[in-house]
Formats: structure tokens, sequence, C-alpha cells
């Protein structure tokens, strides 16, 4: 296999044989990969059938079970209900909040890659290099915020729930950042800021999602067929860019405790 890191973070493996296996790749070494550059993107792999992803995906974990299975179909929908089935942005976020089980791992396969220049590339954010970046004043205010999350369940989750801006990563230990940006969409999400003055809610906002998006902490992946990236779900938050244009992509995404 030949492996690359990448900047400013992540791991890129080709392998060396185009249509290996993934099922021949140690869980363990897929596992390390995650651990250590946070967002794992695999090229040349395959991957024969849903048992054979689900069997990988059971490896590295407890694999969480939805209302509609497993597997995740992520395309855009005709008459979609929420932004996550439409060719729009989506903020970022950290999968599981909603329904109170977080998982460890995200793992997409690419079955349809846009064409080149048309949108929809994953951006990822290691709030983990963030906060360890920023002044310690910031970050000690931080800790004291708690953001209270709501929308309306009409997809495959819903309700209301409270985070900590800052909680540790369960394997680590490091401090990571919980966060998903408000959305203005089909199915919006609200945010109720509690830990800071009211006449700072407006700064905090735009400061946190300036921070986001920085360069030092966050890229874009530019999906191509048969990718499969693994992301750490919890020193991590995701979210898509928009299709500047109509075009076809179809992910499968397979959460991972």
């Amino acid at each position: 296999m030949n492996v690359t890191e990448l900047t400013p973070f992540g791991v890129e493996v080709h392998a060396a044989a185009a249509g290996t296996d993934l099922c021949d790749v140690e869980v363990g070494q897929l596992r390390d990969w995650v651990a250590r550059h946070k967002v794992l993107i695999l090229r040349g792999f395959v991957l024969k059938s849903d048992a054979d992803m689900l069997s990988t995906c059971g490896e590295l974990g407890d694999v969480l079970q939805w209302e509609f299975g497993a597997i995740n179909e992520l395309k855009v929908q005709a008459n979609a209900a929420n932004y996550l089935y439409t060719s729009h942005a989506v903020p970022f976020h950290w999968d599981g909040a909603f329904v109170g089980r977080i998982p460890h791992h995200i793992f997409f396969h690419c079955v349809d890659a846009p064409t080149v220049n048309c949108g929809g590339e994953t951006t990822f954010c290691n709030t983990v290099k963030l906060l360890n970046d920023i002044p310690a004043a910031e970050r000690d205010a931080w800790s004291n915020i708690r953001v209270t999350y709501s929308t309306e369940k009409v997809v495959h989750y819903g309700g209301s729930f409270t985070s900590p801006l800052i909680d540790r990563h369960p394997i680590s230990g490091e401090p990571v950042i919980r966060f998903a940006e408000p959305v203005d969409d089909l199915n919006p999400v609200q945010l109720l800021i509690e830990g800071l003055p009211e006449q700072q809610h407006s700064e905090f906002l735009s400061r946190i999602q300036q921070l986001l998006c920085d360069p030092a902490y966050s890229f874009a992946h530019t999906w191509k067929t048969k990718d499969i990236v693994i992301a750490d779900n919890h020193a991590l938050l995701h979210g898509r860019r928009a299709f500047s244009q109509s075009a076809d992509r179809h992910l499968r995404r397979v959460n991972v405790m």
C-alpha cells in the first residue's frame, strides 16, 4: 500500500494493486490510521457486497442501526424533506447527537462521484488541533458554554438535546469541540446558547464558524467513485459543500460505535 499524509491532517492510502479487497486490510491498521490522522481516505480498494462492508464496520465496533437499517443512502431525492438529501450545503455537525448515541467512526463508501468541479465535497474540521491553537482565555470562556439544539423529526433524527461546547474524546482524552452550525433550510436546526452573555452570541457564532472553515483546521474531500473514507466522529466535525450544478453523487454511510 502507498501511504501519503495529507495537509492539514488526514492520510490517503492507495492499494498497490487496483481492485484489492478492503477485507484483506487488517482492521487494526485501519483503526490506527484513523486514530493518528483523524480521517482515512482509501483508494483502489473494493467492497464486493453490503455484507463485506458491514463485516468490516462490525470489526471496527458495533454498527449503529437506524429506522432504515445500518446503511444510509446519501443522494439527492426529489421532494426531500431534509437538507441532507438535497443539493444544498450541509453545515458542520457531528453524527448521532439527536439520538444520544455518538458513533466513533463514520464509514463512507462512494458509489457515484459527482463530475469534477460540480461541488458536493465533504468537509472535515479537526477540532483537536483548533482547540490546541486558540488562546487559552478563549478556550476557557468556551468551556462554560452549553448549546441546546432543536429540530423537528422528519427523517431519522430530530427532537432536542443539550451539549457542552467543549467535551473530551472518549478514547484519547483530548479536548474536542461539539458544535453544529445553525441550519436555515429544509428541516431547520435552532441553537440556544447558554454560558455566554446574549450580546456576545453573534460575535461567538461568527468567530467559531470562521475557525471551523480555517484551512489550518479543515479541508474538503473531493470524491472519486469507489472512494472509502473513515473519519473520527469525536475528533472531527463534518459537512458538505453545495453542488454548483446538477450532479449525481451517491454515498453510503455507516455509523460505528
